[in-house]
């Protein structure tokens, strides 16, 4: 099982976006694939349904998975998580930072895939969802179909970088929006 060897599988789609590696977590509808097809031009997409989420030496990696939805793409690559992205409709496209532990949770485990679960398998499972909520960035992104998506991947980067340049490893708990002009 995934869980023994520090990983999850996570309803989301996940992209390699110049060098970084994103989820776009949500339930069915949220529009995991649109964001995907959203992606396709500008991203390599690993996996537009199903995520496998694994922690590494190096920090936590999101690899594609064969199980794709609407998307038939798929990549064998993984990448670093730089971030991960809670799906909702809007009417303005924007990213806002989730800094309630209980409420990152609360949307982690809403698009956990469950397998056979057994005792073992959610000490496992929780403990490795502690772990990236302490570590990676979590947010609810806010979108229209039309909106440009690419601009705001753009935006949390430079805003990375610039956090990176103070000494400032993670921009976990950075409290301003990220809005779309498009």
């Amino acid at each position: 099982m995934v869980a023994n060897r520090k990983g999850c599988y996570l309803h989301s789609s996940g992209v390699v976006f110049k060098g970084h590696g994103f989820l776009f977590a949500g339930r069915s509808g949220a529009g995991t694939s649109t964001i995907a097809m959203m992606l396709k031009e500008r991203a390599e997409i690993l996996c537009d349904d199903r995520i496998i989420v694994r922690r590494w030496p190096e920090g936590f990696r999101i690899h594609g998975t064969w199980s794709h939805g609407e998307v038939p793409d798929v990549s064998p690559t993984s990448a670093l998580l730089r971030a991960i992205m809670f799906l909702e409709k809007g009417s303005e496209s924007c990213l806002i930072p989730i800094n309630n532990k209980k409420e990152s949770i609360r949307r982690f485990l809403a698009c956990l895939i469950r397998p056979f679960v057994t005792r073992g398998w959610w000490e496992n499972v929780l403990t490795l969802i502690d772990e990236m909520v302490r570590e990676i960035p979590f947010f609810i992104l806010r979108f229209r179909r039309d909106s440009n998506i690419v601009e705001i991947l753009e935006k949390l980067i430079q805003a990375e970088r610039s956090l990176q340049e103070y000494g400032i490893s993670n921009f976990r708990h950075e409290d301003r929006h990220l809005h779309n002009q498009g």
